[in-house]
């Protein structure tokens, strides 16, 4: 995929998780709200570096790389946050999470994945244009387990 639509994917989905979470989390409680902070978390690291890809924060590679390294905190702890039947509202978790659950596992790994290339390419660059691969890569896998796993907003 052509890095500059990667990135145009990456944005977007920064943009529509950030615009949904106020509302819902309304009446969130237990694991449900635990694993929806997280995501609201992951969505915050991901605005704050997208600020730098986009130029409208000055490039700091170690808050970018501090950054990343949240979202593979969550990503390494996600599976944890999922057990089984903890759909209930306002839970946007479709059940396939566990009917599937080699493929949702497989999305947790890949977000780990990518993000740790994501904190190990900022640390070394001096330039948020060598981060936009990488950045481009987790969303890409934010996008794509939201669209199997979550209920459409």
């Amino acid at each position: 995929m052509h890095p500059i639509r990667s990135l145009a994917i990456a944005l977007a989905v920064v943009s529509v998780t950030c615009g949904g979470l106020a509302l819902a989390h309304s009446g969130a409680t237990g694991i449900v709200k635990q694993r929806m902070d997280a995501m609201k978390d992951i969505a915050a690291q991901m605005k704050l570096i997208g600020a730098m890809v986009k130029a409208e924060r000055a490039y700091d590679a170690a808050a970018a790389a501090a950054a990343a390294d949240i979202i593979v905190q969550h990503a390494d702890a996600m599976l944890s946050l999922f057990p089984e039947g903890s759909n209930e509202h306002p839970s946007e978790a479709l059940t396939i999470i566990w009917s599937d659950w080699d493929g949702f596992s497989r999305s947790a790994r890949e977000l780990s994945a990518s993000a740790t290339v994501l904190s190990e390419t900022a640390v070394g660059t001096a330039s948020a244009a060598d981060i936009t691969a990488p950045f481009a890569a987790v969303g890409k896998t934010c996008a794509s387990c939201h669209e199997d796993y979550r209920k459409p907003r």
